[in-house]
């Protein structure tokens, strides 16, 4: 899990929360073959920006915009 390196559990938490809010935005437009690799995809970008942001929403919004940016 990417969140592994996570030593505050609120990192973690945030983190965690963020990843499950923009996976129920994205699954649904993903098709099934490839859900696991977008999953993967979108937990590498939340653990990438969940240090440097300040909140929960900030982190939604930092991860959204660079997932699209393929």
């Amino acid at each position: 899990m990417p969140f592994s390196s996570f030593h505050d559990p609120a990192d973690f938490a945030r983190a965690q929360g963020a990843l499950d809010q923009l996976w129920q935005r994205i699954k649904v437009i993903i098709e099934e073959a490839d859900q696991q690799r977008e999953y993967d995809r979108l937990a590498f970008l939340v653990a990438s920006f969940a240090l440097v942001t300040q909140d929960e929403d900030d982190l939604i919004e930092r991860v959204w915009e660079r997932y699209w940016q393929r």
